[in-house]
């Protein structure tokens, strides 16, 4: 009886990371999708330009680029146990004071700079670093489930903000979000979250899981042993992501869609509007494609863990690349067959490339570096905000049009999907340096 107890399978503590990481992602997803409502709201308080209120927004992503590399390495040395409650408090300091700020240039500080560091803690990159480990050949699933938790904080945070901002002003926006958000963030984590296992990527989920049971018994303590810690820190402080073929291969990857994606998504209500499609019409397309989003990154992830990331990729990159010619081609005249087919497309296909880049790098690196390497590689994300919306921009003050912007976007999607099938190439020389 007692050994029929002792096999009997074990469930995968992986599923609480889950769950964490599903909540972590709303954070995120609330915090980005806060910035319309607190724009105008911004804007009429202290009465700028809307060029300088939106600057505040664009820094929080710039500050954020430049901080991930160091909070993927703090990530690696610490553990998600005590860097994801900090990242709570973090953004609680940061939200409280900007509701008391008295000078917009202020908000530079506790937003953009403070509060930033905050949600990157939190963020999509730290999601791979954590959660994919737990789940070594059905990643790509578990980071689309987790990540539906960003779509979710975008649906529930800006209808509730704006309740608020709209009755009692955006100090108290600022306030009780941040509130909400430390309380999401800090508390859970700080009891529940575990660092990632060392897993072996030719065993099945069960088979690790297993392996990891029998060393909690016999260690009589969790994963995230004192000995464990220490030879995890001194890899993690070891290991120079910037060395790494592979992760410069994900990194040019995720900047040149990410630009692409900034290119086309930041201009497209006005590109459609030219066209002759009305603003709620374009607004509501838009919100369309979003629905989509849900579905598709779960469904996206399972296809990756069973054919391959660099083959959905290329898929989803192409549905990209679909979409950019059905705008430039078709929807001239105002056409409803054309907008429907960009809805869909465009739904299916967003988001994929940060999800699929994600699981590919946690394919290759073992958890105890990966958030160094997330850290590297989200900076692509930050390149394409900081350059893709400007671009576009320049090159309609220019042209009139927005024709050859999205064509150099359309040309990127294809170079980021070069970007991943070299990694394949590379990857097989950062597995054998990760493994020495």
């Amino acid at each position: 009886m007692d050994k029929q107890e002792s096999t009997k399978p074990k469930r995968n503590y992986g599923w609480v990371i889950l769950g964490l990481s599903f909540g972590n992602l709303i954070v995120e997803g609330g915090v980005t999708r806060s910035q319309p409502v607190f724009l105008p709201a911004l804007r009429r308080g202290f009465g700028g330009s809307a060029a300088m209120t939106a600057a505040i927004f664009s820094a929080s992503g710039f500050f954020g680029g430049l901080a991930a590399p160091i909070l993927g390495k703090i990530l690696d040395i610490i553990g998600p146990k005590y860097m994801f409650p900090l990242a709570g408090i973090v953004i609680l300091v940061g939200w409280w004071a900007s509701s008391m700020v008295s000078h917009m240039w202020q908000l530079f500080i506790f937003y953009s700079l403070i509060s930033a560091l905050g949600h990157i803690s939190i963020g999509s990159l730290s999601t791979t670093a954590v959660l994919a480990p737990w789940f070594p050949k059905s990643k790509g699933v578990m980071l689309g489930i987790a990540d539906s938790g960003n779509a979710t904080g975008q649906a529930i945070t800006p209808p509730l903000l704006q309740l608020i901002v709209t009755n009692y002003g955006w100090r108290a926006g600022f306030r009780i979000f941040g509130i909400v958000f430390f309380l999401i963030a800090a508390p859970l984590n700080f009891l529940l979250q575990r660092r990632p296992p060392d897993v072996d990527p030719k065993l099945s989920d069960s088979e690790n899981m297993a392996a990891i049971n029998i060393h909690d018994e016999t260690s009589q303590s969790s994963i995230d042993t004192t000995g464990q810690s220490k030879d995890i820190s001194n890899d993690a402080y070891r290991f120079n992501a910037l060395k790494e073929p592979a992760v410069w291969m994900l990194l040019l990857a995720r900047a040149t869609a990410a630009i692409s994606n900034q290119m086309t998504s930041l201009h497209i209500i006005a590109f459609f509007v030219l066209a002759g499609y009305g603003e709620m019409q374009s607004a509501a397309a838009i919100g369309a494609a979003g629905l989509f989003g849900i579905g598709a990154r779960p469904a996206f992830g399972i296809l990756s863990d069973k054919i391959g990331r660099e083959i959905v990729f290329s898929i989803a990159m192409g549905m990209t690349f679909m979409a950019i010619l059905v705008v430039l081609l078709f929807t001239g005249g105002a056409n409803l067959w054309a907008l429907i087919i960009f809805v869909a497309l465009t739904g299916l296909s967003d988001g994929l490339s940060g999800l699929l880049l994600g699981a590919k790098a946690a394919d290759i690196y073992p958890s105890n570096v990966l958030g160094s390497v997330m850290g590297v590689v989200h900076v692509g994300r930050s390149i394409g905000t900081a350059v893709g919306g400007v671009l576009t921009g320049l090159l309609f003050d220019i042209n009139g049009d927005y024709d050859l912007a999205y064509w150099i976007a359309a040309i990127l999607v294809l170079l980021s999907t070069g970007a991943v099938w070299a990694v394949r190439i590379v990857e097989t020389k950062s597995r054998a340096l990760t493994a020495e």
